[in-house]
């Protein structure tokens, strides 16, 4: 039987353009959870907005793009 890759959780590694940290290969729905300790001294509401906007799909490209975030699909 063929799997539907749209049934599979969407990987993503993740790399912040200004300090050079990266995660690789986090499940999409986990990106708030593992780019929140990098802004850590960010008191920023907006800041912490756009951390939670991540786990939206429809909202994750704009977030990453605010937080200086590069999400590349992990194959």
């Amino acid at each position: 039987m063929m799997m539907n890759t749209m049934d599979m959780p969407q990987t993503v590694s993740v790399h912040d353009r200004h300090s050079g940290r990266q995660a690789n290969n986090v499940l999409a729905d986990h990106l708030a959870d593992a780019v929140r300790p990098w802004f850590e001294d960010w008191s920023d509401a907006d800041i912490r907005n756009a951390i939670e906007a991540l786990r939206e799909p429809g909202r994750r490209e704009a977030a990453a793009d605010y937080l200086g975030l590069e999400l590349i699909p992990a194959a």
